[in-house]
């Protein structure tokens, strides 16, 4: 008996749903790659990607850029023939994610508080270094709200610590993170960044730029944390960057507003 013929369609058809897998990026044109993040479709230049990868089909982007210019790394430190110092005071990582489950309101609003890692009642839940509303606000700086421990609660939040524990709270004020706050139009948090307190000062040789803030203030190893939100786009942006760039917080922030933008296609 003659053995059935298969088609050779059905053969092909393996290799065509392959081709058609969430990693290929055949659609897109070269030297980018398309990722959808919260209902939209995004085209990012590969040479703004932190890594020589595209992104997961649905995110997280996680791109590498200079501050402040927020260039790709490849058009601005080179040029200058700095050294890695100067570079690694110049990178920003940044992460872009659109989460699942949690809106990104409530995802940056989670970040102001210990929720996560405290118990409803416990003491650890009235740790005044870990809860915006325990904070005392200062006067605004570059248009943030600096927020700063308030030391009568950490010292009664230190005396029921020696009560409950039978031994003194663990404290290193040098390495206790600085706050920073900026509102929406709607009275929300859209912006919030932490910062170390600069401990460690490396002098910075050769390839300093004038006017550069990152070389001109000993380039103080201190790192901020800048998580802000794009709620219409559903995102949840994070990036880090020198204390020294701090100032220009809003700049960093508009620029990575202005390139989401740039390159949603649909």
């Amino acid at each position: 008996m003659a053995t059935p013929s298969v088609s050779s369609c059905l053969l092909l058809a393996p290799i065509l749903l392959a081709g058609l897998g969430p990693m290929a990026y055949a659609a897109s044109p070269a030297g980018t790659a398309e990722v959808t993040l919260g209902g939209f479709v995004y085209r990012w230049p590969l040479i703004e990607l932190d890594g020589p990868d595209g992104p997961p089909p649905r995110g997280p982007v996680e791109l590498s850029l200079l501050a402040p210019s927020m260039t790709p790394r490849s058009e601005g430190i080179r040029t200058r023939g700095g050294p890695s110092m100067q570079a690694m005071l110049h990178d920003v990582p940044i992460t872009i994610e659109s989460p699942e489950g949690i809106t990104v309101n409530a995802m940056l609003e989670r970040k102001l508080v210990n929720d996560d890692r405290s118990v409803v009642g416990s003491l650890e839940r009235r740790d005044p270094r870990e809860r915006l509303e325990l904070r005392v606000q200062q006067p605004e700086q570059w248009g943030l709200s600096p927020s700063t421990i308030n030391e009568q609660l950490m010292d009664a939040y230190a005396r029921d610590y020696l009560t409950r524990y039978g031994k003194a709270l663990p404290r290193s004020p040098a390495f206790e993170s600085d706050w920073y706050i900026a509102r929406a139009a709607n009275g929300r948090v859209g912006t919030f960044i932490s910062c170390d307190r600069p401990h460690t000062a490396l002098p910075v040789s050769g390839g300093q730029t004038a006017g550069d803030p990152a070389a001109n203030d000993g380039a103080q190893l201190a790192n901020c944390i800048h998580y802000f939100i794009v709620p219409g786009r559903k995102l949840f942006i994070q990036m880090s960057y020198q204390q020294s760039w701090l100032k220009d917080w809003k700049h960093m922030e508009d620029g990575v507003r202005a390139m989401i933008g740039r390159y949603e296609v649909r």
